[in-house]
C-alpha cells in the first residue's frame, strides 16, 4: 500500500447546494484504495463562499485543527483539494505565483486548486474535461479539412466559455460563438478558429452545441420524440444539473442530449489526473465507469 496522503477537501463558490463533487472526491478515493492507493479524507465538505480567500482559509483552517488534534503524528502528507466554481473562479491573480497543472493562466479561470503541504497549486480542466466527454462520443479531432473539423456551437463567453473554447481550438476544432451576457473575444487563443454565422450553414462537420449561461443546478428540458440519433447526430451538452433521478443520455429527432454530470466527472477525473494525484492517473476510473457508479447510486 502507498503511503497515506491525508485530504481535506471541499467544493467552493455559491450556489453549491446541488453539487454532486464531495460524492465524486470520495467515490475516486475508494475506487483508488481497491487499487493500491492510500487516500483519506478527513474533511469533504461544500462551502458556501464567494471569495477565494475565504475557501483558502477554510483549507488552512482545517489543516491546523487537525495538527493540533493530532499532536504529535506525522502529518506529512496532509493536503488540501478545493474544486472552485462560481463566483470564484476568476479571483485567483495572475501575478500569485500559483503553479498551474493544467489550463492557461492567462484565461483568468481556475476550478481546481491543491495545497501539497508547501504550495498552492492551479488547474483549469473545464476545457479538458470538455474534449474527453466530446470523443468519448466520437468526434473527432483529426481531421484536417476546416470544414469537417469538429464544430463548438457556444453561447456565452465567461471564464467556462473562455476555457473550453481555448481547448476546443488547441485540439484542432473550429468555434461558432452564438450570443451570451459576456462576448468571447476575438483576440483569444480561438482566434483563427472562429467560423462566421453566414459560414455556419456550410460545415458539414459534427457539432457539439453548448449554453455556458445555463444557472448552475438546474438542468436542460428536453423535448421531442424519443428516438435513435444516428452516429453522426448532434450533441448538446447541458453544463448543469439537478438533484435526483436522472437520464445521462437523451436521444431524439434533433440528436443526443447529454446531462451536466458528463461534463462534471470528466472535468473531475482530469484534475486527479494532473493534480490531485499524478501518480495514481492510470488507476482512475474511466468517464464511463463513474457516470455508471452515478446512474445506480
Amino acid at each position: 500500500m502507498a503511503k497515506e496522503t491525508v485530504v481535506c477537501a471541499a467544493v467552493a463558490g455559491n450556489p453549491i447546494s446541488h453539487s454532486l463533487t464531495p460524492f465524486l472526491f470520495k467515490t475516486v478515493a475508494q475506487l483508488l484504495q481497491s487499487r493500491g492507493h492510500n487516500i483519506t479524507f478527513r474533511a469533504c465538505e461544500k462551502i458556501n463562499h464567494t471569495s477565494l480567500i475565504d475557501a483558502l482559509a477554510w483549507g488552512h483552517a482545517k489543516m491546523a485543527a487537525i495538527a493540533k488534534e493530532d499532536e504529535g503524528a506525522d502529518l506529512g502528507g496532509l493536503e488540501i483539494w478545493l474544486s472552485i466554481t462560481s463566483p470564484l473562479k476568476h479571483q485567483l491573480p495572475l501575478d500569485s505565483g500559483t503553479k498551474w497543472a493544467i489550463g492557461d493562466p492567462i484565461l483568468a479561470s481556475v476550478n481546481q486548486m491543491r495545497h501539497d503541504g508547501h504550495v498552492w497549486q492551479a488547474a483549469n480542466t473545464d476545457g479538458a474535461g470538455l474534449l474527453v466527454v466530446a470523443k468519448e462520443f466520437g468526434f473527432d479531432f483529426n481531421l484536417t479539412d476546416d470544414l469537417e473539423r469538429p464544430l463548438l456551437c457556444m453561447v456565452g463567453g465567461g471564464s467556462t466559455a473562455r476555457a473550453c473554447a481555448a481547448a476546443w481550438t488547441e485540439a484542432g476544432g473550429k468555434i461558432w460563438w452564438k450570443e451570451g451576457r459576456r462576448n468571447l473575444s476575438h483576440r483569444g487563443p480561438w482566434k483563427d478558429s472562429m467560423v462566421n454565422a453566414r459560414d455556419v450553414c456550410d460545415h458539414v462537420g459534427r457539432r457539439l452545441h453548448i449554453d455556458f449561461d445555463q444557472p448552475a443546478g438546474v438542468a436542460l428540458e428536453i423535448e421531442g420524440e424519443r428516438i435513435g440519433a444516428g452516429l453522426d447526430a448532434p450533441v448538446f451538452l447541458s453544463v448543469g444539473y439537478a438533484k435526483g433521478n436522472f437520464e445521462s443520455v437523451i436521444e431524439n429527432e434533433w440528436g443526443l442530449f447529454l446531462d451536466g454530470r458528463w461534463l462534471l466527472v470528466a472535468q473531475h477525473l482530469k484534475a486527479w489526473e494532473h493534480l490531485f494525484a499524478p501518480s495514481a492517473a492510470e488507476d482512475l476510473p474511466s468517464l464511463r465507469e463513474l457516470m455508471d457508479i452515478l446512474n445506480s447510486a
